[in-house]
């Protein structure tokens, strides 16, 4: 995972106003990140899941927006930025800003729904929504679908975004249980008008490249985990248990399948 230092002082007109408050930060990559920090409470729970579930998304092939870790230097830490200063005692977790993207929301989906080639776009979000099933995602649904799209060559793409609700929002303190329908993207208006003519046919044919890529989480879980900082404060192997247990196995998948099948026939009803 690539480490990047900041090379200008943080502004506080660049901080997101969200519940988070993450700020952008320019890198000496030279690139603009949106960055997350530690609150410094124990361990970086929020970060960690960012990092990890960014690693997810190459396994289940989506587009997504470069990650890496931005180490804030002190001197670009201004007095009045509203921001704690020690935040930025620990790297940050930063996602690379990505150039003529833009948000998607009950505003901007018409965009996306009216175009006359749907089929790649409506196979990226079957994959989406299953994969928010799988690994308990509460926070893509209606009135907020963490989702950026852009116009790649003559295509829209989806680039899922901000995880932090994965796992039921916790920790794994007590395992993983399904969402809601209310809380998926099968839910949503956006899927609504994306698949108001589909009949989901063949749809039992997506389940063998889902369990791929799912595989493909277990299979390199450990060379993932090896991302995260020490002073993020982890146990790795610890968090390597708890994620083989509670997710990367075949119980959990076909309980997750058999609640995507349920959603779609609520859709469908």
């Amino acid at each position: 995972m690539p480490t990047f230092q900041s090379i200008e002082a943080l502004e506080r007109g660049n901080i997101i106003d969200t519940q988070n408050r993450p700020i952008i930060i320019h890198a000496s990559d030279l690139n603009f990140y949106y960055c997350k920090y530690h609150n410094l409470v124990g361990a970086a729970h929020r970060l960690f899941k960012e990092m990890l579930i960014a690693s997810f998304l190459d396994s289940w092939q989506f587009n997504h927006a470069p990650v890496a870790l931005i180490r804030v230097l002190p001197e670009h830490i201004p007095a009045d930025l509203t921001i704690p200063r020690n935040r930025f005692d620990a790297v940050c977790f930063g996602l690379q800003k990505l150039e003529d993207a833009f948000d998607l929301n009950q505003m901007s989906e018409d965009v996306l729904t009216g175009i006359r080639n749907k089929k790649g776009l409506k196979a990226d979000v079957l994959k989406l929504a299953f994969f928010d099933i799988w690994v308990a995602n509460e926070d893509r649904q209606i009135n907020n679908y963490n989702i950026l799209y852009k116009l790649v060559g003559k295509e829209y793409k989806l680039f899922p975004i901000d995880h932090e609700a994965c796992f039921n929002s916790q920790n794994f303190e007590n395992g993983l249980v399904q969402i809601t329908y209310e809380d998926s993207l099968i839910y949503s208006s956006f899927f609504s008008k994306l698949f108001k003519t589909h009949k989901f046919k063949n749809i039992e044919n997506l389940k063998e490249s889902f369990y791929l890529c799912a595989l493909s989480c277990r299979q390199n879980l450990n060379r993932y985990l090896q991302n995260i900082p020490p002073e993020w404060n982890f146990n790795l192997p610890e968090k390597e248990a708890e994620l083989n247990q509670f997710l990367m196995n075949d119980d959990w998948f076909e309980e997750c399948w058999h609640t995507f099948l349920e959603f779609l026939q609520y859709f469908a009803v």
